[in-house]
């Protein structure tokens, strides 16, 4: 029985199979004046035909032609490795803790894309340690801008201070950096590995889409880190 629900097939060695999607669309991180994230901006869409039961192949190998779309190139490049590395359990694997009056943050480090927007107000390490609800909200702010999920706050209670987002797929493009980032899935679309296995759902992840990341299908931030992915966000 075919499942009706947005999902993603993480294909071995190959694309990003994405079922139940008709539309994708490019999310530009803008910065304020200091070069501090502080919001999105939509770009292109590109719409899907309504209804296709043909899953919609997106790269992931970082080589293509015709980004965002897979066209094949992964099988040329002997130097891609789709090797997936991530746990199944995802964020709780490794998560840091910084407990605050009233706020408690929760942090995996090897979720980082690079986004920059736990700085906007101040690091939102240092806000959630603070009795000033003006602080507080802020650290809230910036955990729910972390497109990856890297971020989680806590209220005392337990819980999870996060904006529910409705099902979509995007395309971080960083204008500051002047790069590419993740494939960013929303609103608890589930992923499934080549094994067929799931992984964690949660309510935003962002997944590799240069081919280089150490933590498979995940993005770890080396789009920004390592040479010889785009050098410049592109317009398709």
């Amino acid at each position: 029985m075919t499942e009706c629900k947005p999902y993603i097939k993480v294909k071995k060695d190959g694309p990003y199979m994405v079922f139940g999607i008709e539309k994708v669309v490019q999310k530009f991180i803008l910065a304020d004046w200091e070069g501090i994230s502080v919001e999105y901006a939509n770009g292109k869409t590109f719409e899907i035909k309504p209804g296709s039961t043909v899953p919609l192949c997106l790269c992931r190998c970082g080589r293509t032609g015709k980004a965002p779309f897979c066209d094949g190139q992964h099988a040329e490049e002997p130097c891609f490795d789709g090797a997936e590395t991530a746990g199944l359990n995802g964020f709780s694997e490794g998560a840091e803790v910084t407990e605050g009056p009233a706020l408690t943050l929760l942090d995996n480090r090897k979720f980082c894309v690079l986004a920059r927007f736990c700085e906007a107000g101040g690091r939102v390490w240092n806000l959630v340690q603070t009795n000033d609800p003006h602080a507080a909200n802020m650290a809230i702010r910036e955990a729910n801008l972390c497109p990856s999920g890297r971020l989680i706050i806590l209220d005392k209670q337990g819980n999870v201070m996060e904006n529910k987002l409705p099902p979509g797929i995007g395309l971080i493009e960083d204008l500051k950096m002047r790069i590419s980032g993740p494939l960013w899935v929303l609103g608890g679309i589930r992923v499934e590995n080549e094994d067929g296995q799931t992984y964690e759902v949660r309510m935003k992840q962002t997944l590799c889409r240069c081919g280089r990341s150490e933590n498979k299908p995940f993005c770890d931030g080396r789009h920004g880190t390592e040479p010889g992915w785009s050098a410049q966000y592109p317009s398709y």
